[in-house]
Formats: C-alpha cells, sequence, structure tokens
C-alpha cells in the first residue's frame, strides 16, 4: 500500500483541513489518523497501535527529550525576563532608538542574525525579545512570526557554523562522499569543503533574506497581511480583530529594572551554545584535543543536549541574579515556572503530534522517496537542479522537516548524479559538474519546504514565539514566501542554462536574475493584490 498514490493524501489531508476549519491541531490529528490508516492498509487496530508506537518513539526519544526540556526552558525564561524587568528595559531602549516600523522590522531581521547558530535558538529568542517591541509599534502578530520564520531555516542552511552543518556534512559522507579510500566513496572529496562549495547556490536562502530586507525597506503589504497591517495601524488590534487564545505573559514594569537583567542570561545562553560545542567536539583549551574550531564545526555534534544544558545554565543565572537583585521572591518561583510552562506547553504538543506525523511519512508510508522517484523518473541534465529543487521542496512541505528531507533526497541524488553522467567510480568532485548545484538545490529546497510547511517543528515555534495565531501564520506567509520559491525556481533554471564551466559567473548571472524576478513579482503583487475593504 505504501507504494501507490496514497501515501500522498495525509498531508493533503492536513492542508484541506488546516484551511477549512482553522484548527492546526485537529488537521494533524487527521493527518496521523489518515497516515497509519494506509499504512496498516486500513486496519483500525493495527493503525492505533502504530500510532501509539510513533507517540512513543517521538516522547522518549532522548533527543526530543532535550528538546522539550529546552523549549520549556525558553518559555520560563521569557517569563523571567518579564517579571524581573529585563524585557521591559531592553523594549525602553529600543522604544527610544527605534522611530518607525521600518527600524523596528529591519532590527528583527539584524538579531536573527545573532542567532545563525541554531533555527530554535533564533525564533525563539528573537520572537520573544521583539514581541513587546513591535506591539508598540502596532506590528502586527503575523508580520512579526513570518520575520521570524524567514530567517530560521534559511538562515542556519548557509551558515557553516550552525547546528545544521554537522547533519548536511553527515549526510554527504553517508550518500559516498569522502576522502578515505576505506569508506569505499563514490566522490572523493572532504564532505565539509564540497558543503562550503555549494553554499553559494543555496539559492533560496539569499533570495529569501533578501527580499526580506526589500519587504521592510519599500513597505510592501499585499493579501491577506495587509489586513492585518491595515487593522493593526486603525485600531491598534494585531490579530486582524478576530478571537484569539494567545497566552501573553502580563507586563511588569519594575522602576528599577536595568537591562543586565536581559543581558545576563541571553548572554550566558549563547555563550553556553558555542562553549558547548567546542567542549563536546574535545577542543584543546577545554581539555581535549582538537586545536581547530572550524574542524569541531564541521563535526555532527548532537546540538540538542546543548541547547538544553545551556538553556539550563541561563534559566540558573537569571534566577540567581534577580534573587539577589531583590527582584524576585522565593516564593514566586513557582508562578514564574508554571507560568512559563503554560506559555510553551501548547506549541509542545502540536510538535510531538507533527513529529509523529513526519515520522509516519518516512518510516511506514515513505513519501517522500515515492515523490522522488516519480517526479525524477523523466530527467533533462539542463534543468536537473530546477528539478532537485522542486522535489526537495515538495518532500519538506509534505513531512514538515528539512533534516528528513536531506536524509530522503541525498542518498537517492548523489548516486544518481554520477550514474547520469555515466562516471565510474570513485570519482573526482570535479567531474561531477553537476554535484555542487545540485546540492545548492537540495539544501534549498529543504529549506524553502520546511519554511512554509504548516506541520514544521520552525514554523509552529515562530507563530508560538511571536504570539501569533498558527493558521493566521500559515495563511499571510505563503503568499509572501511564494515569490521567492518561485524566483529560486528561474534561478536554478537560468543556472543550468548558463552552463557550469565558469564557477561565479553562473553564480552572480542566476542569483541576480533570481533576486529581479523576485522583486518584481512583490512589487505587482504590492500593487495589484490589495483588498478593496478593510474590516
Amino acid at each position: 500500500m505504501t507504494n501507490t498514490w496514497l501515501v500522498l493524501l495525509p498531508p493533503l489531508i492536513i492542508l484541506l483541513s488546516a484551511f477549512t476549519t482553522k484548527n492546526i491541531a485537529l488537521s494533524l490529528i487527521l493527518g496521523v489518523s489518515s497516515a497509519s490508516l494506509i499504512a496498516s492498509d486500513f486496519n483500525i487496530i493495527s493503525s492505533i497501535i502504530l500510532i501509539l508506537n510513533q507517540l512513543k518513539n517521538q516522547i522518549w526519544d532522548l533527543d526530543n527529550i532535550y528538546i522539550f526540556g529546552f523549549l520549556f526552558i525558553i518559555g520560563i525564561l521569557v517569563n523571567l525576563l518579564n517579571y524581573t524587568g529585563g524585557a521591559h528595559a531592553l523594549a525602553n531602549i529600543f522604544t527610544k532608538k527605534l522611530k518607525s516600523i521600518r527600524a523596528t522590522e529591519t532590527t528583527t531581521v539584524l538579531f536573527s542574525f545573532c542567532f545563525f547558530i541554531d533555527d530554535y535558538l533564533n525564533c525563539l529568542t528573537v520572537g520573544h525579545i521583539m514581541r513587546p517591541i513591535t506591539d508598540k509599534f502596532k506590528i502586527p502578530r503575523a508580520k512579526l512570526a513570518f520575520l521570524l520564520d524567514s530567517m530560521t531555516a534559511p538562515m542556519a542552511i548557509i551558515a557553516p557554523i550552525s547546528s545544521w552543518a554537522g547533519v548536511i556534512i553527515s549526510q554527504l559522507a553517508i550518500s559516498g562522499i569522502s576522502l578515505n579510500l576505506l569508506d569505499n566513496p563514490s566522490i572523493i572529496a572532504d564532505p565539509f569543503i564540497i558543503y562550503l562549495k555549494s553554499i553559494p547556490f543555496i539559492f533560496y536562502s539569499f533570495i529569501t533574506i533578501t527580499s526580506l530586507l526589500f519587504i521592510i525597506n519599500k513597505k510592501i503589504s499585499f493579501g491577506t497581511m495587509y489586513k492585518h497591517e491595515q487593522i493593526a495601524k486603525k485600531t491598534g488590534n494585531l490579530f486582524a480583530n478576530k478571537k484569539h487564545n494567545i497566552k501573553d505573559i502580563k507586563s511588569i514594569i519594575h522602576k528599577n529594572s536595568h537591562i543586565s537583567d536581559f543581558l545576563l542570561p541571553i548572554v550566558i545562553l549563547i555563550l553556553g551554545v558555542f562553549f558547548g560545542i567546542l567542549y563536546q567536539g574535545n577542543y584543546i583549551l577545554l581539555g581535549g584535543t582538537e586545536t581547530s574550531i572550524i574542524t569541531i564545526f564541521q563535526q555532527k555534534y548532537n546540538i540538542f543536549p546543548i541547547l538544553f544544558s545551556s538553556g539550563l545554565l541561563s534559566l540558573c543565572s537569571g534566577l540567581s541574579y534577580g534573587l539577589i537583585r531583590d527582584k524576585i521572591k522565593l516564593n514566586s518561583l513557582n508562578k514564574i515556572i508554571i507560568n512559563g510552562i503554560n506559555l510553551m506547553l501548547p506549541a509542545i504538543l502540536i510538535v510531538i503530534i507533527s513529529w509523529t506525523f513526519g515520522a509516519l511519512l518516512r518510516d511506514n508510508l515513505e513519501t517522500g522517496v515515492y515523490l522522488a522517484k516519480i517526479l525524477l523518473g523523466k530527467i533533462n541534465l539542463v534543468l536537473l537542479p530546477a528539478l532537485i529543487y522542486l522535489v526537495s521542496t515538495i518532500i519538506a512541505i509534505a513531512t514538515g522537516s528539512s533534516w528528513g528531507t536531506l536524509a530522503i533526497i541525498v542518498p537517492i541524488i548523489i548516486p544518481m548524479i554520477i550514474s547520469l553522467l555515466k562516471l565510474q567510480t570513485p570519482v573526482s568532485p570535479e567531474l561531477v559538474y553537476l554535484l555542487i548545484p545540485s546540492l545548492g538545490a537540495m539544501f534549498s529546497g529543504s529549506a524553502a519546504g520546511d519554511h512554509i510547511s504548516p506541520v514544521s517543528d520552525t514554523t509552529i515555534m515562530s507563530a508560538n514565539a511571536a504570539g501569533a495565531d498558527l493558521i493566521d501564520h500559515i495563511k499571510t506567509q505563503f503568499l509572501y514566501t511564494f515569490p521567492a520559491i518561485f524566483s529560486t525556481t528561474c534561478a536554478f533554471v537560468i543556472s543550468g542554462l548558463v552552463g557550469y564551466n565558469n564557477f561565479w559567473k553562473n553564480i552572480i548571472i542566476s542569483l541576480l536574475s533570481g533576486l529581479f524576478i523576485c522583486f518584481v513579482i512583490l512589487l505587482l503583487l504590492n500593487k495589484f493584490f490589495k483588498p478593496k475593504t478593510i474590516k
């Protein structure tokens, strides 16, 4: 049953349900139920057992436990920063310096550059930092969520020093790229160097980030987002006049609040992640034997226990500092912790269900493999990178996982390219001229699909960090992201037509063409796609 078109139904069911019922939890449950029924040949008992097993696997997976812990810590930390007045002190500083919506939105994007090391850390931290500031400028929550989400996967995948780098390098190694002949490689090369060379071809990231700044600078607004922005401007309602159940932390104003209440835990969090990676990588100054920081970040380190440990250290430091400065009392700790947990609990529950759904698609239905085989059946080499990009995007949208997409698509594409070029293995990477652009296309597609997928964890977390309604975020973001997705497709088509004889000539022509197309589409949408009435 898993080799038929039925494996495509569960993602479609989720999309249709989400847009009709506007209930993402219900939609995910329908998706999980349909996926398990198909995987079990419509045997209800087997289907229930499969769901329970997958739920157990997601809940008790050690890495996932670390993620849950980190998310709860972030919720408590956010509540603490509000309670001690640190968030208020930061908001006051920025409110005095920021004089416009444009400056505030630009600051949100620039903040994201500071947290490039991990996509979870990025959207959660920046979202909770900027939310009170964007509220003062009447920026709708859906717009904030869009700004956050646009800087998660697209930013992390082009950062060689990030939690994504190790995952990408390990996938390349698994797929046959290695310098060690004992590994029986298909391509004799350093996986990290191959990844570095592919970064300029990750067109989606560069087009998305640049178009984001273009949207802000030109004050582009259209579609549903236009409604949200106009209603926020006229009424101050940040949810397009809709009823919402978003749990916002009530602002607590302290007369003696200081920016140090904010900076101490946040700086410790960032430094904790950085030094945690160095420690796990056996860095010589931390008692190990490895002397190169770059080499450590090439490795497949486990970011999740590092995030958890750094978050816990940050939280303990913030609590201790608050107690020392008499900003919080011992009898208030229980309230701070419980409110922080409640802040993140809805998002965590949705993430668990979405992970379960992704696992069913990946492990039981093999939806990604089915899509790849169908869509990559007939290939024109000139259009190969563009087709790989589209396939990767579709798989990432369906599964909600960029890392899962890479695990599916990279082992399929690399051997396929070698076969299409009729090369004998092991082979030098210079002879596999389609390798680098194809990898850029795969990475672009995994980031693009993760960006707009309604079941992606970063989509869910960005909405939560912004305090936005998840369905509003999905609906408003899709139309704003479409120009970048379409333009990236055009860029890869142009790349194939230009040819790969001159690396940088190809990059410049393709990327600039993609950016130009994206800007034109955005300007046209801004001019012609505005609602006539604002209710």
